[in-house]
């Protein structure tokens, strides 16, 4: 457990609980004022979620800060699904900012629901609810229902991302249940993931318009896409942040000046696909969210 001393040398250290579920092994950890999640696996630890405990509802972490870049396409959602609880810092902050908004989270592991429950100021509402269900299963059990504005892809297991949370075919679900002005947007981890190239590919054969996002120093990815007729130019996101009406507890200027046009030029790498038949989707799905060996086929590599 030295790892997680190593991280924050100076503060506080307490383990508050440890759980080993079907899919992850999950520590949650006291590090001075802030409260984290961690997931083990391979020998290693990723950091999931992070919180101050003097501003919960203020996203710690560069990457859910960039995920709300997306309201900048559409800055009043009515409804919003966010795939991935981890310690529920996005969908928190969403239902303290529009608290009027329906927000629908899927998360497949019971053991982090249950845990955000206990240590992470979860206030689950008739408009704030979370479902257990793999996300996919869920979405493709929603077509034809209500539309959602925003949709947050944030899925992560210990070493990985479930592969069938990355297909066209998932993509193409998922533009099935989006408004017509709602907007997708999906973490694509830090400058370690060696995937964001066919990411883009695979996004651009299903979505219209595409927008990255990226710190400075490259410690977070977002990809924002939708299929609304005319681009955004960088302009218009600048203007977009100025006028953003909704007190939200970081700056939305920050996150437009994150907008990184050039991202979008390489093109070029294979697009994910689907590589099961439609009688075995059951089976795969058991067998991405729940497979621990080496043959990922979405590897990550933690970094903080």
């Amino acid at each position: 457990m030295n790892f997680f001393r190593d991280q924050n040398p100076a503060t506080t250290f307490e383990i508050l609980d440890k759980k080993r579920s079907r899919y992850n092994e999950i520590y949650v950890i006291q590090n001075g004022a802030q409260r984290e999640m961690w997931f083990k696996g391979g020998g290693n630890f990723f950091l999931q979620s992070r919180f101050d405990m003097q501003t919960r509802d203020t996203p710690v972490l560069t990457y859910s800060r960039l995920m709300l870049a997306s309201l900048l396409f559409n800055p009043s959602p009515d409804r919003v699904l966010v795939v991935g609880l981890g310690g529920g810092s996005i969908p928190n902050c969403l239902h303290h900012c529009f608290p009027k908004a329906h927000i629908d989270v899927v998360e497949v592991d019971k053991q982090v629901i249950d845990l955000c429950r206990r240590y992470f100021f979860l206030r689950e509402s008739d408009h704030y609810r979370i479902h257990e269900a793999d996300a996919r299963v869920f979405i493709q059990n929603s077509l034809g229902r209500q539309p959602y504005d925003l949709i947050l892809l944030d899925a992560f297991k210990s070493g990985s991302v479930p592969f069938h949370l990355k297909t066209c075919e998932f993509y193409k679900e998922i533009s099935y249940i989006l408004s017509p002005q709602g907007v997708v947007a999906s973490n694509l981890y830090g400058k370690s993931n060696l995937k964001k190239p066919s990411d883009l590919t695979t996004f651009v054969s299903v979505f219209s318009q595409i927008y990255c996002f990226e710190d400075r120093e490259r410690i977070a990815t977002v990809l924002v896409a939708g299929n609304h007729e005319f681009p955004w130019s960088e302009g218009r996101i600048r203007r977009a942040a100025e006028a953003f009406q909704t007190p939200m507890p970081f700056s939305m200027s920050f996150l437009a000046s994150s907008f990184r046009p050039d991202m979008l030029k390489d093109r070029t790498a294979a697009k994910f696909m689907d590589d099961f038949k439609d009688q075995d989707f059951r089976k795969a799905v058991e067998e991405n969210n729940t497979h621990r060996g080496k043959n990922h086929r979405y590897p990550i590599k933690s970094h903080n």
